[in-house]
């Protein structure tokens, strides 16, 4: 039975994962409802047919892995999908979700480990015991690891310079998740139950078959000083209250006229701790931690609500203030729907290529001038015309040079030209996420479309434009306004390796991103110095700077 919910839970993810909604007759609607749809059905209709024997749920699933591990399990799984949407939408990346993940999920099981121990030492009579090697990890505190994730978000978004606020916006949603499901792995240990039930028969009428057989406790499940009967499924009570609060989370966010960035925390701070006091109010004693007679989650709680209380009035008057609303609606207005790259040293490793090509030219027009590394990288960005213009001022040889060079260039390019690692797949993610993309190159159009083709890449852009397409060169912005207007680009990104590149982007009042690879690194100071609006070293961080 147990493996219908995973059913159920499964297919609401993916509806809404992969199929957020789908428009029927001119009306777009929630795939999820469709999902959930079907995933109530399939378990009504195995609640109503299997024996009464298949419905009994052991702790363990299989492989000697429990249920409690797999819930919690798909419950950070549920929370991270769902925390790497609500970033989108507050303009954090992705890698700050999953790096901040890895880094909270241990520390935080750790501190729910620390705190159930540090209220069970009489239970404890070994290291070995407190840290698992004896009698496994059974016994953690959810107060503990809800303090340690806290701490620890609030370190790594001061370190990662993430406002501490719009993190919290993604913590809170996502501790509810974890919990909502966590809560269903209480019910497959037979564990966290509430007072004996006097009235079996209303009690199997109310919940489905599989929650009420379940919820007979007896033998090994059985606290001391208890008899064996069907007790009240607390589980479900606190899982389906913190439902209630996720979905008010998720309603009151979209209140713009009071509900504030960071204000999540707060809700989910009250909001647990009455939760909390409630169903803990129910549990029979012997299974809940105390101190000096006074249980620990109710007294938890309690400082729960009053922190959380005093946060969201302190909050008002110390620190930054913006209305929750007004950053998502910022992020989604100032998000780029556009990216133009330059190809060389951009799409495209081509120094070695454009180096060979220049000293091709001067060997033949000047043999005794040998070129430095300065020298040779004073070329890249300016335009050829503007490059052999410093050694001579005869038109005619000029265009002989680039005649040559371009000629070189032509016949060497398969043999010395290679796509920078990552731009493949960095250009298959923007486009599968809904980015135009195009190229903007001084480069002949045939001999641009050609790299394009060798590198595998050219399927990718919607839009070329080369020297062919241009009167000016750059950083005149005539290319890439071109290329705004065809595209009817609203925010476009352009990216390029050259202060040349960043100047173009800025004369056409777009946003700009320097491109420095680690094999170049000289080049990041006169990219930083240009001042674009981002810099990277790799192309996969483009992606970061995008918001994805």
């Amino acid at each position: 039975m147990v493996y219908a919910l995973y059913i159920l839970t499964v297919l609401v993810f993916v509806g809404f994962l992969y199929l957020p909604k789908i428009t029927i007759k001119g009306h777009k609607v929630h795939t999820g409802f469709f999902a959930l749809a079907l995933a109530l059905l399939i378990v009504l209709i195995l609640d109503l047919t299997l024996p009464k024997e298949a419905l009994i749920i052991k702790p363990i699933a299989f492989l000697n892995i429990h249920w409690y591990a797999l819930w919690i399990m798909l419950g950070v799984i549920m929370a991270v999908v769902v925390g790497v949407k609500e970033g989108k939408k507050l303009g954090i990346y992705s890698d700050f979700v999953y790096t901040g993940l890895l880094i909270t999920l241990p520390l935080s099981i750790l501190g729910a480990r620390l705190w159930y121990v540090l209220f069970n030492l009489d239970s404890f009579h070994s290291f070995e015991e407190v840290i698992g090697l004896k009698g496994g990890w059974s016994g953690l505190g959810i107060q503990g690891a809800v303090i340690v994730a806290i701490t620890t978000v609030i370190i790594y978004s001061k370190c990662k310079k993430v406002p501490v606020y719009k993190a919290f916006d993604i913590l809170a949603p996502g501790f509810l998740i974890g919990q909502i499901l966590g809560r269903w792995g209480n019910f497959c240990n037979h564990e966290l139950y509430g007072p004996l039930i006097q009235n079996e028969e209303l009690f199997h009428t109310l919940m489905p078959n599989f929650i009420f057989e379940n919820m007979y406790i007896s033998g090994s499940y059985l606290l001391p000083g208890l008899s064996a009967g069907y007790y009240q499924p607390m589980f479900l009570y606190e899982g389906m209250l913190n439902l209630v609060g996720l979905v008010l989370i998720l309603v009151l966010r979209r209140q713009k006229r009071f509900v504030e960035s960071g204000d999540m925390i707060g809700f989910y701070l009250i909001w647990y701790g009455i939760v909390r006091s409630i169903t803990e109010s129910f549990r029979w004693q012997g299974e809940v931690l105390m101190i000096g007679g006074i249980r620990v989650s109710i007294l938890m709680s309690v400082i729960f609500i009053v922190i959380g209380i005093a946060y969201l009035v302190i909050k008002r008057f110390v620190g930054p203030r913006r209305l929750y609303m007004d950053i998502i609606n910022k992020v989604e207005t100032n998000k780029i729907d556009t990216v133009i790259f330059d190809f060389d040293g951009t799409l495209m490793d081509t120094k070695r290529l454009v180096s060979q090509s220049f000293i091709h030219v001067f060997q033949k027009y000047y043999p005794e001038l040998t070129l430095g590394d300065d020298e040779l990288d004073s070329f890249f960005g300016p335009s050829l015309h503007e490059s052999f213009s410093k050694y001579t001022k005869d038109e005619k040889q000029i265009e002989r040079m680039i005649k040559d060079y371009r000629e070189f260039n032509e016949t060497m390019h398969d043999q010395m030209v290679r796509p920078f690692p990552g731009v493949t797949d960095t250009l298959k993610y923007l486009k599968k996420h809904g980015y135009k993309l195009a190229v903007f190159s001084a480069k002949k159009n045939d001999i641009l479309i050609h790299g394009l083709e060798f590198g595998h890449i050219y399927e990718y852009f919607d839009l070329v434009v080369g020297g062919d397409d241009i009167t000016k060169q750059k950083p005149d912005p005539e290319g890439l306004n071109i290329i705004i207007e065809k595209l009817d680009a609203k925010n476009a990104l352009y990216v390029g390796d050259s202060v040349n590149d960043i100047i173009c982007g800025k004369n056409a009042k777009i946003k700009t991103c320097g491109i420095a690879y680690k094999t170049d690194q000289a080049r990041m100071l006169d990219l930083s110095d240009a001042e674009p609006d981002g810099l990277v070293d790799r192309m996969y961080k483009l992606v970061n700077f995008l918001g994805e």
